[in-house]
């Protein structure tokens, strides 16, 4: 009887110990498959955030290669002299000062100031997947009393869509040219000397290009 009583409970033990293990093993399969889901859900993120660093990679290689061609550019071309090329990030920014284009004060292009956007236009010409972001910039000295110039925002922004017009009446074409006046309220200086002032009052062409989607 006792041999028998033995066996018994041998056999509750190992059906209970087969129980356990089933549970266990299912278990086992649920979270083996919510990790599975959560991988194939994270992984489009984790390749698209590789292949967004792969492209702004790709930019800026493209970008120091253009910034190259068009320093080489202003450097051929004696009449560009006076061009600054800056390269940041993924703009290539072209500055001119205000003395290049404009009349102190004004916003009519200076003879010599259509001479250089020529120049500038042969150079658009050839980087053409670039857009173009012109920019006026001032010092802070209001306008003086009786200027036709409400501010320095109006008369930057007149600049700059004057520069436009311009460019696209070389055949720059429309969907590359953009216009935004600043005022003077992005100096590269403090506007604490005159020289420094004079630093400040530009027109800046900002280039950007983008990828093309194959």
């Amino acid at each position: 009887m006792l041999v028998n009583s033995r066996i018994a409970n041998t056999g509750d033990t190992l059906r209970e110990a087969q129980g356990w293990l089933s549970t266990y093993a299912a278990l086992c399969m649920v979270f083996l498959a919510f990790f599975v889901l959560l991988y194939s859900m994270s992984a489009p993120e984790a390749r698209k955030e590789i292949t967004q660093v792969q492209m702004h990679k790709q930019l800026i290689e493209m970008q120091t290669r253009d910034f190259n061609d068009i320093r080489a550019f202003i450097v051929q071309n004696g009449s560009a002299a006076g061009i600054q090329a800056v390269l940041q990030k993924t703009s290539i920014i072209l500055r001119l000062s205000e003395e290049m284009l404009f009349t102190p004060g004004g916003e009519q292009i200076l003879p010599t100031g259509f001479h250089t956007l020529n120049q500038l236009k042969e150079l658009f010409l050839i980087q053409n997947e670039q857009t173009i972001n012109i920019r006026g910039h001032t010092d802070d000295s209001p306008p003086p009393p009786g200027a036709r110039f409400k501010d320095n925002w109006e008369l930057s922004s007149l600049r700059a869509m004057n520069i436009l017009r311009y460019l696209l009446a070389q055949g720059i074409e429309p969907w590359r040219l953009t216009a935004a006046g600043l005022g003077e309220f992005e100096p590269l200086f403090p506007n604490t000397t005159e020289n420094n002032r004079t630093k400040n009052r530009r027109v800046e062409f900002v280039l950007e290009r983008s990828l093309r989607k194959e």
